[in-house]
């Protein structure tokens, strides 16, 4: 019997992930964020510049290891279709597409760990956000998208000032108590009851929101 015979988990929604895909696998995988771009060449530079020069000599076996598999991973998303989307989030890949036979051959990659597997089946309402005990009327999406460090600054002030009318999801909330420059994701949001709480983000960053649903109890 295979992993998505014995893994793959039904998640009740209101649309396909992204609006489109079926199936989401996900799987952790040491240094994957130097995959980002789907390039040997800067993967190779992405691991240097991340270890730097305190090595001298050959590298441990289990060193080169974990650089093999880095580049036969990189091999696999490159060759995958163009239907399936791609996303790496620090040291975890994932993976959304249609077709089953995707998943279930990437997960059974061997040096890959802690594999998820959804399947989006849509029952509740579209364009609205079902919680089990909402507390919060509202919850508004941010635009993917790199600021600056001004914007970064104001982003954070904003957010992190304001933190009894809004509920930051805690990935998102240790992206903003981290110094320097944020990159919003189009999956980062905040629940709030207040509208005119967009109005003042907007104000203070403009072009930061995407869209805003209303929350409903399941």
């Amino acid at each position: 019997m295979s992993k998505i015979d014995l893994d793959i988990r039904q998640e009740p929604r209101s649309q396909l992930f992204f609006d489109q895909y079926q199936y989401r696998l996900q799987f952790d995988l040491l240094y994957a964020w130097c995959l980002r771009s789907y390039d040997h060449d800067d993967l190779d530079r992405r691991l240097e510049n991340y270890h730097g020069t305190r090595r001298r000599g050959s590298p441990p076996q289990t060193d080169r290891q974990v650089h093999a598999d880095l580049h036969h991973m990189c091999e696999l998303l490159r060759g995958l279709p163009d239907s399936c989307k791609k996303m790496i989030q620090y040291d975890t890949v994932f993976l959304y597409t249609n077709d089953l036979e995707i998943i279930e051959d990437m997960s059974q990659v061997d040096y890959i760990g802690q594999i998820k597997i959804g399947q989006a089946v849509t029952v509740y309402p579209r364009d609205t956000v079902m919680l089990q005990n909402p507390v919060h009327q509202y919850r508004t999406f941010l635009k993917h998208k790199w600021w600056d460090l001004e914007n970064s600054n104001h982003i954070k002030k904003f957010l992190l000032n304001r933190q009894e009318l809004f509920r930051i999801p805690g990935s998102f909330l240790t992206k903003l108590e981290r110094s320097g420059r944020l990159a919003t994701q189009d999956h980062h949001f905040v629940d709030h009851n207040d509208p005119n709480l967009l109005l003042m983000l907007s104000l203070v960053c403009p072009g930061i929101i995407n869209k805003t649903l209303p929350i409903q109890a399941k």
